[in-house]
Order: structure tokens, then sequence, then C-alpha cells
């Protein structure tokens, strides 16, 4: 079913342990979504026997998000570009910054009443390029946009994606805190890559 709208745009630091666990903070509001672009890069090997195709593996590698929004705030240009920002919540760009990754969620309407949820799992952005335009005769906006790469967390997945009405339970919750499988689903993939150590 066809989707008629895109809004409720997030970000949620991610936080590596000692032991190279990553854990996400506590999900921020960032500006209001316009657009937003996804496209996946798949890698594909065919193998061949008796002279024809026997065994197709497509596998993801990584992906690209575009976000065009009304507005970046300088507290989102520091979290997501790894800018500094003093006091006066003034922000700094400098030749030491280091993007991080972060998980991005947003929410995009369908035409059946329903919303189409997503997060987007460890994305890391790069610095935008800026328009800025003197006024004419007639208004015209001009709005920023911002690319980012994304890729697999260090257990394989890259994103959470839910289709359900407001009122659901996991769409409730879907902004409070980054998506995770529940322990039902979570438990089954343990034992089934504890399995493929044996």
């Amino acid at each position: 079913m066809a989707t008629i709208g895109l809004r409720d745009l997030y970000r949620a630091p991610i936080t590596v342990g000692e032991g190279g666990e990553e854990t996400y903070g506590t999900p921020v509001r960032m500006a209001k979504a316009i657009s937003a672009e996804m496209s996946v890069e798949v890698a594909e090997a065919i193998l061949y026997a008796d002279d024809g195709a026997d065994e197709v593996v497509k596998e993801f590698v990584s992906g690209e998000l575009t976000l065009n929004v009304n507005d970046l705030m300088p507290a989102d240009l520091a979290a997501i570009l790894g800018q500094t920002q003093d006091d006066d919540q003034v922000v700094y760009a400098g030749e030491n910054d280091d993007p991080p990754y972060m998980a991005i969620g947003f929410r995009a309407k369908k035409t059946n009443g329903m919303y189409k949820y997503i997060w987007l799992y460890k994305v890391k952005f790069a610095i935008p390029s800026e328009s800025y335009q003197t006024k004419g005769d007639s208004i015209e906006f001009t709005t920023p946009e911002i690319t980012g790469q994304f890729i697999k967390r260090p257990d394989g997945l890259w994103k959470a994606e839910h289709v359900a009405l407001p009122t659901e339970t996991a769409a409730q919750g879907w902004f409070t805190k980054v998506r995770e499988q529940n322990n039902t689903l979570r438990a089954a993939n343990s034992g089934r890559l504890s399995q493929n150590k044996i």
C-alpha cells in the first residue's frame, strides 16, 4: 500500500562498551521531515553447476539515506556531525570532527490510516552542502539536505520496520527507545547463532 506522508524524525546516539557491545541512548526528535530516500547496495554471487545457475546468494552490504528537512538546528548538527557546541550554543566545525554512528527513526503514513515505522540501526552522516539565495519578488524556500551511509550492526541487523496503527503497542513505544527484537525472537536468533558456530 502506498505512503502519503512522512513525519517524526528521530536520532539516537550509539555508545560502544568496553567489550564492543553497542547500546542506544534516548531518541531525540530532530527537524520536521520533508523527504527521506533510502537506497541499498546488495552483493550478489551466482554458483554455476552442470552448465547452469545452481545457487544465487544476495546479501545486504550498505545503504544510503538522504534526508530533506525544514531546518537543521545547531544541536542536531553537532550531534550528527561530531562537531562541538559551546555554552552560547554556537557550533564549530573543524578538521578533527568525527561524525558518530547513530540510529535514525521515522514514520510514513499509509493510505489506510496505518503508518510504516522505521529504525535504521547504524547511520553515519557526511557534511551537507549548503545553498543560500537572496530574497526576490516571490517567496522561495531553501531547505537543508543531508546524506548518510548505513551499515549492519555487529549482530547483522541493519533495520527494524513495522506497519501498524498508532494505537498499537509497538507503535506507541517506537520513538521512546530504539526498537530491538522481543525476547522470544532474540532467544531464537541466539540459538541459531550458537548452532552455526558448532
